[in-house]
C-alpha cells in the first residue's frame, strides 16, 4: 500500500520481462506491479518538469493573502476573552502547527503528482479511500463556502456606513435592520459582482493583488497603532489571565491560518516546485503572519478593550483614515475571495484536465455558483465573529488533524513508531480541540 519506488537496474529489467503482468497510475506516474510485494517499475513521465509560472515571492504573498483573510478582523474580540499574553501564545502554537501540516501535505502531494486534497486522499490505501476522498471535498467545500461568505459579510460592513446616507437612510438605522433588503443584500451582491471575475484569473496575476492585500492590512494596523498612541489603552484589558476564552482564540485563530485547502493549488503552480523551496515560502508566510496576527490583535484589543466588536473595522473612526480603511478592506478582502475558491473548483479543473476536455465549462459553472451561494448565505450572517470560530473547529477537525495525519500514516512511507504515534496525537488532539 505503499507508493512504488523508483526502479534500480535490477528491477527495470524485471520490469521489462514480466511485460504486462499488471499495473495502473500514480498522478502522472504509470507502473507496473512486478510481484506480490507491489514492487514496480515507474516511469514518472518527466513529472518533475510540469512547473508552474509563480514566483516563490508571488507564492508568499498569495500564501500570506489567503491566511489573512477575514479572520484577522475577529482577533482582538476573541483576544478579549482569552486575555493578551495567552492569546500572543496561542497565536505561535497555531502557527507551528500549521507549518508542519502543510508540509506534510506537501510532501504527499510532491509524491503523487496530486494538487487538490480529495485527489490526494484518493491514493489512500484500501477500498474506502473513495469515501475518505469524498468526505474531504464535502468539509473543504464546507468551509471555504463560510471563508467565502465571511468576506461578503466584510464587504457589506465595510459598505454600509457608505451606502445607507447615500440610499437615504441613517447610519443608525443600521443597527436596527430596517434597511436590510435596500441596504445589506444589495451590498452582499455587489461583493460577489466584484469578487467573480478574480476568481478566473491564475495564481501568477493573483499575486499582485495579493500584495494589495497585505498592504491594506498594515495599513489597518498602523491606523490602530496611531489610534492606541493617541487614546492610550482601556483600563480594564488583562494580560494575563486563564479562560474559556483561549479556546475561541484557537478556534478564530485556526479560522485566519489554516491554508490547507488552498496550498496544493499554490504549489502546483510554483515555479521549479519541490517541496523543499516551498518550504522556504512556508516559513516566510507563517512567521510574517505571526507576526501580523499578534501585534493586530493586541492593538485592537488594548484600544478598544472588552467592547471590541467582533468585527474591529466596525469600531474604525468615521474620519478620512477610517474611511481609507474601509474601502481599503474591501479591497484586501476581494484578495482573499478568488484563493479560497480555487480550493473548491480545483478539483472539478483537475477532472477536466484528466480527461482532455477543451472547455472548461464544468469549472466555471461551479465557480459561478459558488459565487453566488456564498452571497446568499452572508444574508443569513449578523456577527462574523460566531462565523469564525464555527468554521475555525470545522477546519481543526478536518486540515490540522484529519487529512494531514492520513496523509502522514499512509502516503509518506514513514514506518518509524514515533512518527506513526505523532499523527495519531494529532488526528486526537485536533478532534477533542475542535469539539
Amino acid at each position: 500500500h505503499h507508493p512504488p519506488r523508483p526502479p534500480d537496474g535490477g528491477a527495470a529489467a524485471t520490469a521489462m520481462a514480466v511485460g504486462d503482468a499488471g499495473g495502473g497510475n500514480i498522478g502522472s506516474c504509470s507502473y507496473r506491479v512486478l510481484d506480490e510485494t507491489a514492487e514496480a517499475a515507474v516511469d514518472c513521465k518527466n513529472s518533475s518538469a510540469h512547473h508552474g509560472s509563480v514566483s516563490l515571492a508571488g507564492v508568499t504573498a498569495n500564501m500570506i493573502t489567503a491566511g489573512l483573510g477575514v479572520g484577522i478582523l475577529s482577533l482582538p474580540w476573541a483576544m478579549a476573552g482569552a486575555s493578551l499574553l495567552p492569546s500572543v501564545l496561542t497565536i505561535l502554537v497555531v502557527m507551528g502547527l500549521n507549518v508542519v501540516t502543510v508540509m506534510i501535505l506537501v510532501e504527499a502531494a510532491d509524491r503523487y503528482q496530486a494538487f487538490d486534497l480529495g485527489a490526494l486522499l484518493g491514493h489512500l490505501p484500501g477500498r474506502w479511500s473513495w469515501v475518505v476522498q469524498i468526505v474531504c471535498n464535502l468539509m473543504t467545500a464546507a468551509s471555504v463556502f463560510l471563508c467565502l461568505t465571511g468576506i461578503l459579510v466584510v464587504i457589506a460592513d465595510s459598505l454600509e456606513p457608505f451606502a445607507a446616507p447615500a440610499l437615504g437612510y441613517q447610519v443608525r438605522d443600521l443597527a436596527t435592520g430596517r434597511p436590510w433588503w435596500e441596504v445589506r443584500v444589495p451590498l452582499l451582491f455587489l461583493g460577489a459582482l466584484g469578487a467573480l471575475p478574480l476568481c478566473f484569473l491564475d495564481q501568477r496575476r493573483l499575486s499582485f493583488s495579493s500584495a494589495l492585500g497585505i498592504l491594506v492590512n498594515i495599513y489597518l494596523f498602523l491606523v490602530l497603532l496611531m489610534m492606541l498612541k493617541d487614546n492610550g489603552a482601556a483600563p480594564e484589558c488583562c494580560w494575563f489571565g486563564a479562560t474559556t476564552g483561549t479556546i475561541t482564540m484557537f478556534s478564530s485563530l485556526m479560522q485566519c491560518s489554516i491554508i490547507q485547502m488552498c496550498v496544493l493549488p499554490m504549489y502546483k503552480e510554483l515555479d521549479n516546485r519541490s517541496p523543499r523551496r516551498f518550504f522556504v515560502a512556508v516559513i516566510a508566510a507563517f512567521s510574517f503572519l505571526a507576526v501580523l496576527f499578534a501585534a493586530f490583535s493586541s492593538a485592537g484589543y488594548l484600544l478598544f478593550g472588552s467592547q471590541v466588536q467582533t468585527n474591529v473595522i466596525q469600531d474604525f473612526p468615521k474620519d478620512t483614515s477610517g474611511t481609507i480603511a474601509r474601502l481599503g478592506l474591501v479591497l484586501a478582502v476581494l484578495a482573499v475571495y478568488p484563493l479560497l475558491a480555487v480550493s473548491v473548483v480545483a478539483p472539478v479543473r483537475h477532472w477536466e484536465e484528466r480527461s482532455a476536455r477543451e472547455t472548461r465549462c464544468a469549472s466555471q459553472v461551479v465557480t459561478v455558483a459558488i459565487v453566488a451561494i456564498s452571497a446568499v448565505g452572508g444574508m443569513f450572517v449578523n456577527r462574523l465573529g460566531d462565523l469564525n470560530q464555527v468554521n475555525g473547529a470545522l477546519q481543526v477537525s478536518c486540515f490540522i488533524g484529519l487529512v494531514p495525519g492520513f496523509s502522514g500514516l499512509y502516503l509518506l512511507g514513514k514506518e518509524a513508531m514515533s512518527w506513526r504515534m505523532l499523527m495519531y496525537t494529532l488526528i486526537v488532539s485536533s478532534l477533542v480541540a475542535s469539539g
